[in-house]
This record gives structure tokens, sequence and C-alpha cells, in this order.
């Protein structure tokens, strides 16, 4: 067996390369990993929204990263009564697909190693710590054992490896979406802002339309399981209904050039479903469940979940912190920075799921100062989140 690496990262996503660029650039030996060879596709809405765009900033490669996207400047929310409320905010559009091929090449630039097609199959183990990883390089292929001093576990929101690694505590999944492309020149010159829908055929799901670079419109749904747990509706005829309902998606149907096939994917969101940490192991982005409960956005605190991943990891490299102490310490630093404002979307998407609230809601943003001034902060993340949606923010909004 190899001497142990510094630190092995596995899933080569937002989490995954801002955990293996931040741990490389602090001059650990790092190896990341992914199943699928790069470039690679990912469904995704494609959004990045400011939390996304300042942990770029925050890592120094945002001007690379962002090369090309298409910038945009306002989030358009549409009620299911079809009116709707304009929320400004720094934003940008870039498929998945070049977002993570340049996320995977800045970390290599910092110094990580790249290694792919690597199917994550379970961990290695040294007395009560995990240490490293086993892989197969092919489907059926002979174990390949890495061997680490911390793993941090970047998934994503399918809970095969989360079970692989003893962490999985819900196989289900919080919520399912589907997104296809379009292509459109004259649309793309028109629409110059995010959309997403609350619109009465798809709720308590919603939808998307996010004009991307080179005149493409990511276009897609989402749906959440219910409270008492039942199976997710099918997210595919959601998409349809949205599709025929939603005017601006019926008119790419009808008008544009569809570029991409219709792909699904699992969502996990609220810190919930999953262990987040064991000695020796973090979990970072959504395998923690680090998506939002409302939009499904998640990129952003992918990011800040694998930075933040790095920065505590860093203490256990340098022999500050034991592997047991470190778990800890990172399950709690999660909780603390994020619980509360999870759980706060998480609330805000039962409440949107009632027509008559999301339809209150944007005809109050569209009369008065209160709840636009809300809607704003959620999307710069600089006020609480759930002081709009709790019965004090319904008094203040019918009034304020």
């Amino acid at each position: 067996m190899n001497p142990p690496l510094d630190a092995l990262v596995i899933g080569a996503g937002p989490a995954g390369c801002a955990a293996a660029l931040s741990l490389a650039r602090r001059g650990h030996s790092v190896l990341l990993a992914d199943r699928h060879e790069f470039p690679r596709d990912k469904v995704c809405g494609d959004a990045l929204i400011p939390d996304a765009l300042a942990a770029l900033g925050r890592l120094g490669i945002d001007a690379q990263v962002l090369a090309g996207a298409r910038r945009l400047a306002r989030l358009r929310i549409h009620a299911p009564d079809r009116s709707h409320v304009d929320i400004d905010g720094r934003l940008a559009c870039l498929p998945r697909r070049v977002l993570d091929a340049r996320l995977r090449d800045a970390a290599i630039a910092a110094g990580a190693r790249f290694e792919a097609p690597l199917e994550f199959v379970g961990v290695l183990r040294q007395a009560e710590a995990v240490r490293g990883a086993v892989f197969r390089r092919a489907r059926g292929g002979e174990p390949v054992e890495i061997p680490a001093r911390i793993t941090v576990l970047a998934t994503g929101a399918a809970a095969a490896a989360l079970e692989a690694a003893g962490l999985c505590r819900r196989k289900a999944p919080s919520g399912m979406a589907v997104r296809t492309y379009y292509r459109h020149e004259v649309l793309s010159s028109e629409i110059d802002y995010l959309s997403l829908s609350f619109d009465r055929h798809t709720l308590p799901g919603y939808g998307w339309v996010f004009p991307g670079p080179d005149a493409t419109f990511n276009v897609g749904a989402g749906c959440f399981a219910s409270r008492g747990g039942e199976a997710v509706q099918n997210v595919r005829r959601l998409f349809e209904a949205f599709a025929e309902s939603f005017p601006l998606a019926r008119r790419l149907a009808a008008e544009g050039e569809r570029v991409g096939e219709l792909k699904g994917a699992p969502l996990r969101t609220a810190l919930c479903g999953a262990e987040v940490s064991r000695p020796g192991l973090l979990v970072a982005g959504e395998a923690a469940g680090t998506t939002y409960s409302f939009s499904g956005e998640g990129i952003g605190k992918a990011l800040e979940t694998g930075m933040l991943a790095a920065e505590m990891a860093a203490g256990h490299l340098d022999g500050a912190v034991p592997a047991p102490e470190l778990a800890r310490n990172y399950a709690a630093a999660l909780r603390g920075r994020y619980a509360q404002r999870f759980a706060a979307y998480d609330k805000a998407q039962r409440w949107l799921a009632h027509p008559a609230i999301c339809n209150l809601m944007a005809a109050r943003a569209r009369a008065g100062r209160y709840v636009r001034e809300q809607m704003q902060a959620m999307l710069a993340e600089t006020g609480d989140p759930g002081a709009l949606f709790s019965a004090r923010g319904l008094v203040r909004a019918l009034v304020g």
C-alpha cells in the first residue's frame, strides 16, 4: 500500500473542487477523485446566485471560472396567478459541464491530482477512524485502496455513496428535479433575468427558465417529498405540465431548438438524511443536504462547505486537532452556520406550496416595501430568511 495522502476528496463537483483546491493551496498532498471522466454533465439549473459568486470570489477564481457565463441582474418570481415580482441581484448562469471542468482545472492548478473514473465502494478504517477509501476503476474491476489521513466525501445527492460510507440515514431524496436545454436567439436577446415559477400547475413543485450563454436556456422543474414521507410525484409529468402552462417555457418548446435531453436528479436539502462526519471523514455539499428547499439551488453552499471542510481538516493535518474532535467540530460548524437558515427555507417551501399565500406575497412585494426587502435579503443572504415566513411576517406583509 502506498503512503497515505494528506487528503482524499471524493467527488469533483463544486464542493469537492473547493475542498481540494483549498487544501492543495495549503501545501497538502491531495487526490481529487470522480466516478466520471471530464468533461461530464450534471443535472442542475446552472444558476449562480450571490452566495456562489461570493464563494468563487473568496477562492480567487471567479474571473477564470465565470468567463463566458451569462451575467444577469434580476430574479423574476412568478406567482400562481401569473403576476410576478422582480428582485435585483448579482447573478449568472453557466452550464455545470463547463463550471465543474473549470473548478477541477483550478484545483489541479493549485496542486491537487485528479483521477477518474474511480467508483467509490467503501472506506478504509484504522482503529476507529476512516483512513482513506476503496474504489474500482471500472464496474466489476479489482478494488483499489487509496489511503489518506483525511477524506472528504462530496458525491452529491445520490444515496449510494453515503450508504457505502455508512453515513446514510434516509435513502429517499428530499425531492427530484429534471431539466433540458433549448436554444432561441430572439428570446436570448429579450430575456435578461432568471425566472423562478410557482405555477398553479406545478405546485407544490416549481419550475424555472434560466438564460445561459450562447442563446441557450436551462428549463426545468422540481418537486419535494411530502411531509409524511410519501414518494415524490412523477417529476417528468410535472415538467410537462410546466412546459405547457408557463408562457416562456411553452414558447421555448414551440419555437426553440432543443439541444439537450430531459434528465433528472435527486435533491438533498435542509441538512437532512445523512451524518456529516466521522473521525477522519467529512461530508460536504449536497451529500450533506446543503441544497435550498424552496428553489433547489445548491452550488453556493456546496462551495462554502467544501471550503469549510478544507479549513477545518487543515487543523487536523497540521496536528492541532485530533480526528474525533475534528468530526465533532465540523458537524457543529455546519449546524451553527446553516441549520437555522435551512429550516427557514424549508418553511418557505411549505408556505409557497399554497397558491393563495404565494399570490399574496407577490402582490405585497409589488405594493409595499417590507416583502420586497425581505425577498431581497433572502437572495443576498443579508437577513433572516425566517422573518417573512412566519405569523408575524405575514402580518407585517399585510401592512408594510
